[in-house]
């Protein structure tokens, strides 16, 4: 090592140690992707457009502030859209494939400086907007981000390209080598939790509540998916509220394959669904042929879940989709709020699960991609139950 550092990859910046280069994929995309890119970004470690262009083969990636930017000619066509979502902003797996962007622009940096160049840049402002329905928070963990459903530039256009060409086959790979250099950095042996996103959350203590780990509490554990995002709302898509499009639930205890210890709602859309969205949830158009009414579903929901009961769901969204629909609750405990991370690596919750759960592994009736998904949380419960159990008997010993 010289006095000037680790050797370092020429192409990814990163000390060829941590290069990924030779995991990424080319791929040959044939909607341009236009990354406007704003100054600060441009020497940042863990910058992720920079395995974009290195990745696709139709994309170019134009750098400054507002002010060099806005007099420079961004080749843009006539057909080019901007991926931002404005009050404007169309859902992008809603619009017809002949009104598609033939050419996205995409903003890679901050959020307030997004603002900023769109804001200033009448290139930008001026082009129809286009807007993500992400269902999960974003992967990357070595930087902060704004809410729950933000994601990294790569994500972003990742999501994007699966809508406008969901043929495109490499698209997982891309992801991989995302998932790659993010999980290299968090095991490097000089970075700590803490100082990434999870701020107070990431202590070594794991905090599980205690009315997970009392013997007589009933405990349902469940697992819902959005409803559609229609064109008529106009708000930003992070602030709409919306109800459950599946609901999947399980009260711990019972059967794992009985109906009166599982519960499942398939509701009636607010828009069509379309296939590339079904394949994403792991259904088909048969499971919403007889669709649930909201009523309905208030009503058996209603029925199943118990005055006396701890509802356990992994994200606050589970919460707000049943007050949204003024469906019944009991009290609850999200997942998200238990720091189950209590190991110097930092995991995702489905890493976590492969991990550190599988003694508490269990097979339900449910369907796609929610049935999987409460399986693990089911798992998580059970795996925090166990824990909880075995610290307050060695506490009273």
């Amino acid at each position: 090592m010289s006095e000037l550092g680790p050797p370092r990859c020429f192409q990814c910046f990163r000390p060829q140690a941590q290069c990924y280069c030779d995991l990424i994929p080319r791929i040959q995309n044939e909607t341009e992707i236009v990354l406007v890119q704003h100054v600060s970004e441009r020497d940042h470690p863990f910058n992720t457009a920079r395995m974009v262009r290195a990745s696709l083969d139709r994309t170019k990636l134009v750098c400054g502030n507002s002010e060099r930017l806005v007099n420079l000619d961004l080749g843009l066509v006539g057909s080019a859209g901007l991926l931002y979502p404005s009050k404007t902003a169309k859902t992008l797996a809603n619009v017809p494939k002949n009104e598609r962007p033939t050419q996205l622009v995409v903003i890679d940096g901050t959020w307030p400086q997004a603002k900023a160049l769109v804001r200033d840049l009448p290139q930008l402002r001026d082009l129809p907007h286009y807007q993500l329905l992400p269902t999960e928070p974003g992967n990357y963990r070595i930087r902060l981000e704004p809410n729950e459903v933000s994601l990294s530039t790569l994500e972003a256009v990742v999501e994007a390209l699966r809508e406008l060409e969901p043929e495109l086959t490499d698209l997982e790979k891309l992801v991989k080598a995302f998932e790659t250099m993010v999980q290299r950095q968090l095991d490097h042996p000089k970075v700590f939790p803490s100082h990434y996103s999870g701020g107070k959350k990431s202590g070594r203590n794991l905090n599980i509540p205690a009315s997970l780990i009392t013997p007589d509490n009933s405990i349902v554990v469940a697992y819902g998916e959005m409803d559609c995002l229609v064109e008529t709302e106009t708000v930003e898509k992070s602030k709409v509220q919306r109800g459950p499009l599946v609901w999947s639930a399980h009260r711990l205890g019972g059967s794992f394959d009985s109906d009166l210890e599982n519960f499942e709602s398939f509701l009636q859309p607010r828009l069509q669904l379309k296939d590339t969205f079904l394949t994403h949830l792991g259904l088909s158009h048969q499971h919403f042929a007889n669709g649930e009414s909201l009523s309905e579903f208030r009503d058996r929901w209603g029925e199943f879940l118990q005055d006396g009961d701890t509802l356990v769901v992994y994200h606050p969204n589970g919460i707000r989709m049943l007050k949204h629909v003024n469906a019944k609750l009991a009290k609850w405990i999200t997942l998200k709020s238990i720091n189950f991370n209590g190991q110097v690596k930092r995991r995702t919750f489905g890493e976590f699960v492969k991990d550190e759960c599988t003694n508490f592994d269990v097979k339900l009736p449910h369907s796609g991609r929610a049935g999987r998904r409460l399986a693990k949380a089911v798992s998580m419960v059970n795996y925090l139950r166990d824990v909880g159990l075995k610290n307050s008997e060695a506490e009273s010993s």
